[in-house]
């Protein structure tokens, strides 16, 4: 039997390797897609026959059996990086996807949430211009109803009746005189000229001789009435002084300007009601 050269163990050790490069391959394969299992396997298979040579073609040939077995290793583990690197690529390239469309989808879903609070939010805006229309809407219905109440106020109330003066509200035929209403109702300052224009009254009235004893078929005769017109002028002049006036209240000044007959007061104020009875 003879000793095996140092060119024929680094051929068999190069056959080996390729061996285990193959066998290597066809594990990778496992883990990988159809197509690039099949290359890779394809590639093994080579590589395998490659290296299947005989013990005699190694003894007499071994540097040239030994460079193909380490051509055929280099191609089978090349081939094996290049599929796992391309089966790597593609789970990668797969997760980045799937965290696109899930980003994406996330994306699509806040968008959602936000054109649905939008909506909200243009509805919840078009409901508070309503209630904020209707709002208005009604205070200016109320403004228009408490105008017109007050309107219908001013021209439908009527004046208290005065109290009665003792002595200067009733004349020769006992009714009472036109001057006592407004008389009465003149505050303390004036009650000196009111009380000198019913005594002057009163004496006029005291004045006028008794009539004539009726004769047959003659129409009796009322008793002159000559001191009422001298009262009204006092009374009046007693009551349109700017002194009295000053101390009567916007209501009463308007009913003073009612009985005058005087026209647009309902909006004057208290001075301007004062000028318009002075």
């Amino acid at each position: 039997m003879s000793k095996t050269s140092k060119a024929e163990r680094k051929a068999f050790d190069a056959i080996d390797d390729a061996e285990s490069a193959a066998k290597k391959a066809r594990r990778v394969a496992k883990t990988l897609p159809g197509k690039s299992a099949k290359k890779l396997r394809e590639v093994a298979a080579e590589a395998v026959d490659d290296v299947d040579v005989s013990k005699k073609a190694v003894r007499k040939h071994p540097r040239k059996v030994a460079k193909k077995a380490q051509r055929a290793e280099e191609r089978v583990r090349k081939a094996t990086r290049a599929a796992v690197a391309k089966a790597e690529k593609k789970a990668r390239l797969r997760a980045e996807a799937e965290r696109a469309a899930a980003e994406a989808a996330k994306a699509a879903e806040d968008a959602k949430t936000r054109a649905a609070e939008a909506k909200a939010l243009k509805k919840a805006a078009a409901k508070a211009e309503r209630a904020a229309a209707k709002a208005e809407q009604e205070a200016l219905e109320a403004d228009r109803v408490l105008e017109v109440e007050l309107t219908s106020t001013e021209t439908v109330t009527v004046p208290t009746a005065p109290p009665r003066a003792a002595g200067a509200s009733r004349g020769a035929s006992g009714r009472v005189g036109p001057a006592a209403a407004p008389a009465a109702r003149e505050p303390e300052a004036a009650q000196p000229v009111v009380e000198e224009a019913a005594a002057a009254e009163v004496a006029a009235v005291e004045e006028v001789p008794a009539a004539p004893a009726p004769k047959p078929r003659t129409p009796r005769t009322r008793a002159p009435r000559a001191a009422k017109p001298a009262s009204k002028p006092a009374a009046s002049a007693a009551a349109s002084t700017p002194s009295d006036l000053d101390s009567l209240t916007v209501a009463q000044l308007r009913e003073r300007a009612r009985g005058a007959g005087r026209t647009g007061y309902s909006r004057l104020t208290k001075a301007e009601l004062i000028t318009l009875l002075s």
